[in-house]
């Protein structure tokens, strides 16, 4: 039971860091935009026709939650021991990770409106949404360092790898489409996105390594820590740590100040109709960036950083996992980073993580349309292939189904699955990235944190107004 509250202990830290920072890549499923009868066709490809008059989503016609957890997998936790009982694996799950480039990834997006009206071969399109994307990157050795302890690297030849990085934004976004059928083929489509950025945390934490002394337990360090925050509240935070206590203002009014923090993007696409069976498309997506003011910023660039004391006394404390958490981390904090105080910085920007999507499909005939997407978007400055093969129908004019299988060489491979409903104007649908992920919403939080490496649903009820046939 102690090892088990050691896991949960470092779980729960890697929790909180994310939660607490309040973004690189986003692994939300395209699928949805294929139901039949949906009216998102042009969710990330503005020149995608939408084959309605008009489109009115409030509040709860788009909702989307995505987790990606690249590393840390359920069936690697555990092994059995000389009685056949399952025990957790603290080697066994350090040995699975990446040396550097292991992942956690949450997305957010609600529309609170989304408004689309059309005007002979003219399709508008206002839609306000709120986003949160948060990305949470760490070394092998920084998992390491809390599950094994320091006395697992003892010596000046054997540093402690500890590297951490985040990138989370939460944002308000504001777009304006303009589709135009240029002929019953071709199809173009812009969306221009004033962006207002509610708050940001860059961290960057790169080739600092700790050094513990073989015969006192005491560490050293060389430090390489830049960390930069930003958000509209009013109230200031001077520590990494007031970050937390500022979104506790969230929703107070007088909290705000709007002016600052705006930015700008746009999508934008074609699509063309070969035949009644063949059509082809490409687009951008958040091509764009937030201009960040009244940071807050952190740098820590030394060497030689010496703890006047152990992590723990000696190594029968890692032995019988007498590990005080709470002054480990303090520790680190003070003496490896320096402190947690922030200064005033200068203004900075960050960018929207753009994708480029290619799609083409063929339907023989209401009931059996398959797609093909490919996407490359943007992980940590690279961008990153991914495939998704779909296959979309309608059945008895009024229920819809699509079943999808990607692969990605940054979320793994997924099997997604959705189903949606289209009764005169009112239309559901209800999307999950990964079906298989949906059989462990019932197991205990780490197994269903970590069973898979991708989990994500989107769900929403629409309005829409005629039908549209050029």
């Amino acid at each position: 039971m102690d090892v088990m509250k050691k896991l949960y202990k470092l779980l729960i830290v890697m929790a909180l860091v994310c939660s607490s920072l309040i973004s690189n890549a986003q692994n939300d499923g395209v699928t949805f935009t294929l139901l039949p009868q949906m009216p998102y066709y042009n969710y990330y490809n503005p020149g995608i026709r939408v084959p309605y008059k008009g489109v009115v989503g409030v509040g709860f016609s788009n909702i989307n939650v995505s987790v990606f957890n690249s590393s840390i997998i359920y069936k690697n936790l555990y092994t059995f021991n000389d009685n056949g009982e399952e025990v957790i694996d603290g080697e066994g799950l350090i040995n699975s990770l990446e040396e550097q480039d292991n992942f956690f990834n949450f997305n957010m997006s609600l529309d609170i409106l989304n408004v689309g009206f059309r005007v002979n071969k003219l399709f508008f399109n206002l839609d306000w949404r709120t986003r949160v994307n948060t990305e949470f990157q760490y070394s092998k050795d920084f998992v390491g360092f809390f599950v094994l302890g320091n006395g697992h690297y003892l010596g000046d030849d054997n540093p402690c790898d500890f590297n951490v990085g985040a990138d989370a934004t939460a944002f308000m976004e504001f777009g304006l489409g303009v589709q135009y059928d240029v002929n019953d083929k071709l199809t173009i489509g812009v969306r221009p996105k004033l962006l207002n950025g509610l708050a940001n945390i860059t961290v960057t934490n790169e080739q600092t390594k700790i050094y513990t002394d073989p015969d006192t337990y005491s560490i050293s360090a060389d430090v390489n820590l830049d960390i930069k925050a930003a958000s509209v509240f009013k109230t200031d935070f001077n520590r990494i740590s007031d970050i937390v206590n500022v979104m506790d203002s969230l929703g107070v009014g007088s909290m705000f100040d709007a002016k600052n923090n705006y930015g700008f993007g746009i999508d934008f696409g074609a699509s063309y109709k070969i035949n009644d069976h063949w059509g082809v498309a490409a687009g951008v997506y958040d091509l764009g960036y937030i201009k960040w003011k009244n940071s807050k910023v952190k740098k820590t660039n030394k060497e030689d950083v010496t703890l006047n004391s152990a992590i723990f006394n000696n190594i029968e404390d890692l032995t019988s996992m007498k590990l005080d958490y709470n002054d480990m981390l303090k520790k680190i904090v003070d003496n490896v980073w320096g402190d947690d105080t922030l200064t005033a910085g200068e203004d900075y920007k960050t960018s929207l993580k753009t994708r480029i999507l290619l799609q083409g499909y063929y339907e023989y005939n209401p009931m059996l349309r398959i797609t093909a997407i490919g996407q490359l978007y943007s992980v940590r400055g690279e961008m990153k292939p991914s495939l998704t093969l779909a296959y979309s129908g309608l059945f008895l004019n009024h229920f819809n189904l699509s079943l999808s299988y990607t692969m990605s060489q940054y979320t793994g491979q997924a099997v997604g699955l959705g189903l949606g409903g289209h009764f005169g104007p009112f239309n559901c649908y209800f999307v999950a990235d990964n079906i298989l992920a949906l059989t462990k919403v019932t197991a205990p939080t780490v197994e269903f944190a970590t069973a898979y490496k991708t989990a994500g649903v989107r769900m929403g009820i629409v309005w829409t107004i005629g039908k549209y046939n050029q």
